[in-house]
């Protein structure tokens, strides 16, 4: 019950994401520049959110983050009652605070509740969930059922029940017992490997005796998997941050929650046999499989938005784009779970919104001065996310 209170409050922190940005580029005058500072300003409170909560994190302190993240959301509701173009800016970077503690009082109680053979299979399960209560969300907004201000009132609800119900952690065991296992298993591989020894007098026997014991090791350093999650968000925000401004002339507000419900309902359901599969194969995250999800993500998101022109097109492109996308994140995000072996998940994070701060300052600016380069620069990213998890 814990998993499913705590993602729900995951998951309808994620729709305020989405509807208060939405909601300001639609309601309030602003322009491209206005949206591209708020939206790096709501990723430096998140960056610094998660560097400052990371210790409480690391410690097991689940229960007082979720008791931050109820704070904030008090305080986002009286900001939203008047609401303007100053306090949305505080309103929004209050939001990244709330959504940085829920994000990591989750993810260390999942490491910890659960053996780390299941990490990946809950982590990409709380994925799913999160998105098929924020697509519900979105289609309740925009068919008229609720506004915002009452789904405030219901994360605020949420958030206390979850803090309630979420189970206290005290000791890293299963994160502590994983790296001892990885360390062990890369002892072996080394003694394995140096076997190799044996046939120095043939060099190339024991270059190929080596190379084929040691390519079971996992060469992938955290940092390559840092780099490449800051590119990933980069090029997804490139496009992302000016969306609204692109569809505001052509297609109402209602119609942009609309289609977000849609996609994320609809990625929600079906992509639970995919990760049912991806969770049920051996030998952890496939590297093939992240790179191509990232370069179709890339690929998608730049050459289908062309083609947006009304209210099914818009709500294809974004079921594409999300779907591929949840998949890209699941998948990034459990790879660099695996290689560090479940700590300092909050510079995982960090790299993330370093990349939404970059990608949103260019969108921004660049929308205005020179919009048809934002493919490119797009692209760019793109290709540099895929390179560091290459070489």
């Amino acid at each position: 019950m814990w998993l499913l209170i705590t993602v729900l409050a995951l998951g309808l922190l994620q729709f305020l994401d989405t509807g208060l940005y939405s909601y300001v580029a639609y309601n309030l005058n602003v322009g491209g520049i206005y949206l591209g500072v708020m939206s790096a300003l709501w990723s430096l409170t998140y960056i610094l959110a998660n560097h400052m909560l990371s210790g409480l994190a690391d410690f097991g302190r689940n229960k007082f983050l979720i008791i931050i993240s109820t704070i904030s959301l008090l305080a986002i509701y009286v900001l939203f009652i008047n609401i303007n173009e100053v306090n949305s800016l505080l309103m929004y970077s209050l939001h990244a605070l709330a959504i940085a503690s829920v994000n990591l009082a989750l993810s260390i109680t999942v490491l910890e509740i659960y053996d780390y053979f299941s990490w990946g299979r809950v982590n990409m399960l709380s994925r799913v969930l999160s998105n098929v209560f924020r697509g519900v969300t979105f289609l309740l907004v925009a068919l008229g059922g609720i506004n915002l201000s009452i789904i405030i009132v219901s994360l605020i609800i949420t958030s206390i029940t979850s803090a309630l119900l979420i189970p206290s952690i005290g000791l890293n065991i299963e994160r502590k017992l994983y790296k001892m296992s990885r360390d062990l298993s890369l002892i072996s591989r080394y003694m394995k490997a140096s076997t190799a020894l044996l046939y120095i007098h043939r060099p190339k026997e024991a270059l190929e005796i080596f190379e084929r014991v040691w390519s079971g090791s996992d060469r992938l350093r955290p940092w390559k998997i840092l780099i490449s999650a800051f590119s990933y968000v980069a090029f997804s925000d490139v496009i992302f941050v000016i969306l609204p401004l692109i569809l505001k002339n052509s297609l109402s507000l209602n119609t942009l929650m609309f289609s977000w419900g849609i996609a994320l309902l609809v990625t929600g359901v079906t992509s639970i046999p995919v990760i049912s599969i991806i969770g049920s194969l051996e030998g952890g995250t496939s590297m093939k499989l992240v790179i191509t999800s990232i370069l179709l993500r890339g690929l998608t998101l730049v050459l289908l938005l062309p083609l947006v022109s009304d209210t099914s097109t818009l709500t294809l492109y974004l079921l594409t784009v999300v779907f591929i996308g949840t998949l890209a994140d699941s998948l990034m995000y459990n790879k660099f779970v695996e290689v560090n072996a479940g700590y300092s998940t909050s510079n995982y994070f960090i790299a993330r919104e370093l990349g939404s701060i970059v990608g949103s300052l260019i969108s921004g600016f660049v929308f205005v001065l020179v919009p048809t380069a934002i493919p490119v620069i797009s692209l760019v990213f793109v290709g540099i996310s895929i390179i560091f998890l290459i070489i």
